[in-house]
């Protein structure tokens, strides 16, 4: 009896899977019987197109670094991207995909290093770049600088291969550094600069260098670079002169399109036609293509990490959306090449705390509202001290107007803030207001960060509320703008910091397969190897997976005895 109650409830199951109509899933009564039952889109695939993934060895590896692009500024892009009536439950919310996005191969690496679950660039870029775990703040040398690490970049280069790096900052920055660089701190700009100018790789491109003369009195790096044997190719006109003839090519942007004179400008801040760095990919492609041996690209969008340390979600979404650009020159060339290149995209750490919804909006979002911001918060700074400048005396109502045309705020200096009951709160909720109208409490906000912003730095409140709100790192008036006017869109910021949740991994082409999975970041290093032929890797059976209890330390110390006792018998079985 029981055995043909469970036949006949399963093959009901079963029916209102495959056949969704049939009269087992009508409502016999109720408010919706008379409703037609929604049908499933016929042909729908279940498995990712494995066309796009072959086993071959890659020839041509590009990796791409979205700096601090965690999960949330890929899916912010991709609603961003979306229908504009997507919000408050009263249009359409579907995520446009990126292109990386598209990827038949999406894996999971933990970023953590290994002295923080907060990690920082130096360590999670030696990481993914050298295979090897170590401290903050450190590039290429092991916990206690006993040893240094050999990038996969200097593995490719020794195997044959052409080499570029590329990033949108500072090329002696620490993500960069991480492949050609070893040293004690990051900070040590000079040192990596020395280092870079003799690692010999072919092509260099995107940011300038900082700290380019040392403590003022050392060689211009730029100098050590030619000297070395490189082309410095600073201006668009010997950008553009750059051939695969050109020999080994250094290609910062024109400081005089830079804001800060070392990075490239953020895509909000771009006008039409000044570089970016999909051009500098695909110059990178013409220098190192003709190379037999194929070639190792590693390109950086490090601005995604500097504007969410800045909570300024507007410029961080359009930097994303830049970045596929990039991705795309490298894809079109996968197209041309589809049996042995190798295409992976992963961040070194997420930034900022980053989040997609808040409980000011609940559940309903407004990204449209990002386009009122005209410019990111780096120029802004800018705007303001020229504003001050202009009037040493000026008034937050003066500065008022500068706020509207470049964040789009509307004000009413006399509204005040009203204290209603909840009732009247969903009563007062269904009138018509503009979303960007700022509240008495987001006046007073924007009020007291323009004051604080107008004080010398040293006489600014160091509060803990106002360093939480990131006060001290970055212009108050600047910040606060930028984090409202994300906030009113439906997004939010928990710091001015780095955050260690796991972060993405996208892959396709040769090798591709590899990437599938949750691993350490340190293995994206080994399995970019054996993607190229250079390491061999081990045994991918695991042990039965079980439930994980809280670390004592005391398993180390069973997995050193069981380690001395099996060298032991190995020793023994050695010497009989």
């Amino acid at each position: 009896m029981k055995k043909s109650l469970l036949l006949t409830l399963c093959a009901s199951a079963l029916l209102s899977v495959v056949t969704p109509t049939v009269a087992l899933a009508v409502q016999e009564e109720g408010q919706w019987a008379e409703l037609p039952v929604a049908t499933l889109e016929e042909g729908r695939p279940l498995t990712e197109d494995l066309s796009l993934v072959n086993e071959n060895q890659a020839k041509y590896v590009f990796l791409f670094i979205g700096d601090g692009m965690g999960n949330i500024p890929v899916s912010a892009a991709e609603y961003y991207l979306g229908p504009d009536n997507g919000n408050a439950g009263n249009g359409t919310a579907q995520a446009q995909p990126l292109n990386f996005s598209q990827f038949p191969v999406i894996g999971l690496q933990n970023p953590t290093d290994a002295d923080h679950y907060v990690p920082d660039s130096a360590a999670t870029a030696t990481a993914f770049g050298n295979g090897v775990k170590i401290d903050s703040n450190v590039i290429g040398l092991t916990p206690g600088f006993t040893e240094q690490t050999e990038s996969v970049a200097e593995k490719a280069q020794t195997a044959g291969k052409s080499v570029g790096i590329l990033s949108t900052v500072t090329l002696n920055h620490a993500t960069p550094a991480a492949f050609y660089s070893n040293v004690e701190h990051r900070n040590n700009y000079y040192e990596i600069g020395e280092q870079m100018a003799l690692s010999n790789f072919d092509y260099f491109a995107g940011g300038s260098l900082g700290g380019r003369t040392g403590d003022g009195s050392q060689t211009d790096l730029y100098e050590l670079m030619e000297a070395n044997g490189y082309i410095v190719a600073d201006s668009q006109e010997e950008f553009d002169a750059i051939t695969a003839e050109s020999g080994k090519v250094y290609a910062p942007v024109e400081e005089a399109l830079s804001v800060d004179g070392t990075s490239m400008k953020y895509a909000i801040d771009r006008a039409e036609g000044e570089p970016d760095l999909a051009d500098m990919v695909a110059k990178g492609i013409e220098v190192l293509s003709t190379n037999e041996e194929g070639f190792f690209m590693m390109t950086e969008s490090g601005k995604i990490d500097w504007s969410e340390h800045a909570n300024d979600g507007a410029t961080a979404v359009k930097e994303v959306i830049d970045f596929q650009n990039a991705i795309q020159v490298a894809v079109d060339f996968y197209y041309e090449n589809p049996e042995d290149t190798l295409i992976v995209v992963t961040a070194d750490h997420p930034t900022g705390g980053f989040t997609i919804g808040n409980s000011e909006t609940g559940y309903n979002s407004y990204f449209h509202l990002l386009d009122n911001q005209k410019v990111s918060q780096e120029v802004f700074d800018r705007i303001f001290a020229s504003e001050l400048e202009a009037n040493p005396e000026m008034t937050f109502e003066d500065f008022a107007p500068v706020l509207s045309e470049n964040f789009g705020f509307i004000f009413d200096f006399e509204a005040t803030e009203e204290v209603l009951t909840r009732a009247e709160a969903a009563e007062r909720e269904a009138e018509e207001t503009d979303l960007m109208l700022v509240t008495p409490y987001e006046l007073e906000e924007l009020r007291y960060a323009f004051d604080q912003s107008k004080l010398p730095r040293e006489e600014r409140s160091a509060s803990q509320a106002d360093l939480a709100k990131g006060y001290f790192s970055y212009l108050p008036i600047s910040i606060a703008s930028a984090r409202l006017l994300a906030r009113k869109a439906g997004l939010a910021f928990t710091t001015v910091d780095h955050s260690p949740e796991r972060v993405p991994v996208y892959a396709i082409g040769a090798g591709a397969a590899m990437f599938e999975g949750n691993f350490e970041n340190v293995d994206v290093a080994y399995k970019l190897l054996a993607a190229m032929g250079l390491y061999e890797g081990g045994e991918t059976a695991v042990d039965r997976i079980q439930v994980t209890g809280k670390f004592t330390g005391e398993e180390e110390v069973v997995e050193e005895e069981a380690t001395e006792e099996a060298t032991s018998e190995e020793s023994t079985e050695s010497a009989e």
